[in-house]
């Protein structure tokens, strides 16, 4: 039979056990997303028009959307615009822009994602994430683009580094500006 000690000793052991796992889980989750990180296959570059990838954006994203009630726009300008990319990759980049989009405008009056692409001033295609949301502090826009930096209590922080790190490998650029209060524009230029 178990003693008064032994049933302490059983109840001490119980959380040691518990930590362990737990800690033991939050590890894990960090080797998946350092993984995740680390192992971006090299771009398959193909032509393709911008239009069918926000056509697969807008598939994605509307349920999600519109059951937030989050008005989503997109328009591309040509609408024949071309761009010599990965297209699973650059899927992989708009749809990280357009979740974190949709996280930033759910509670807000109005909610308002726009997707848009353009022919920039030296023949590069850019392509902008726009959101009415909260905003990102100038603090944290200085972050944004380092692993495992996040602003959010359930994110992992490599979104954004993961993001960057696809534009890289296009020889392209991402960038970010914001106010607090005042939305988010994210810029992808390849």
């Amino acid at each position: 039979w178990a003693t008064p000690g032994d049933t302490e000793q059983i109840t001490d052991l119980r959380e040691a056990l518990q930590t362990i796992h737990k800690r033991s889980r939050g590890l894990m989750e960090f080797v998946q997303a350092y993984r995740r990180l680390t192992h971006i296959p090299p771009p398959r570059f193909q032509v393709f028009r911008v239009q069918e990838a926000f056509a697969r954006m807008q598939r994605l994203m509307q349920d999600r959307l519109a059951g937030d009630g989050i008005a989503f726009s997109a328009a591309v300008d040509p609408e024949s615009l071309e761009l010599t990319a990965d297209p699973e990759l650059v899927d992989q980049v708009l749809l990280n822009l357009l979740i974190n989009a949709a996280g930033a405008v759910r509670g807000r009056p109005e909610p308002r994602v726009e997707l848009g692409a353009w022919l920039g001033d030296r023949g590069r295609v850019i392509i902008q994430v726009r959101d009415n949301g909260c905003g990102i502090t100038a603090e944290a826009q200085a972050k944004i683009f380092i692993p495992f930096f996040t602003t959010k209590k359930d994110g992992s922080g490599i979104g954004l580094s993961v993001s960057r790190r696809i534009m890289r490998l296009h020889r392209g650029s991402i960038s970010v500006q914001s106010r607090p209060d005042e939305g988010a524009t994210f810029r992808l230029v390849f």
